[in-house]
């Protein structure tokens, strides 16, 4: 604990440190942990032929919204390396989903622009195989 204090207060000690609540620091150092999803899908964008009445994207979201909260977290770490939502929250987090054609293949994540590779699954039960299988094997750049 205490090269961990020593670095800490090195770094963000001083005025700096005098300028924040107990509970902010925390949010700077662990992320939010307010995991409004349905935010998510409401600033998600798409590509590719997809949008948000597609029928693909329809069935995604769906499928997202009945996972458990591990498992949503698990979604973030493989799309975006870390399953912290932003100090100033899911709205500043700039999400694509885009179509790509092989619909043999896991969706791919592009972990550094928060893009999914995802083909067009012709329904539910086979892209939450492929999901799964895909976020299941993942890890991320956060502390996982």
């Amino acid at each position: 604990y205490e090269a961990f204090a020593h670095g800490f207060l090195y770094v963000a000690g001083g005025k700096v440190f005098e300028a924040f609540h107990a509970e902010e620091l925390m949010h700077m150092v662990s992320g939010m942990q307010d995991f409004n999803f349905k935010d998510l899908e409401t600033i998600t964008e798409y590509q590719n032929g997809y949008h948000p009445e597609h029928p693909v994207i329809k069935i995604f979201w769906e499928m997202f919204h009945e996972m458990d909260l591990e498992t949503k977290k698990k979604f973030l770490i493989f799309l975006t390396g870390s399953d912290r939502i932003p100090i100033h929250g899911i709205h500043s987090i700039k999400i694509i989903i885009q179509k790509v054609k092989d619909n043999t293949r896991l969706p791919v994540a592009h972990t550094c622009f928060n893009v999914l590779d995802l083909p067009p699954y012709p329904n539910k039960e086979i892209m939450k195989d492929k999901l799964l299988t895909a976020i299941m094997n993942t890890a991320g750049f956060g502390l996982v």
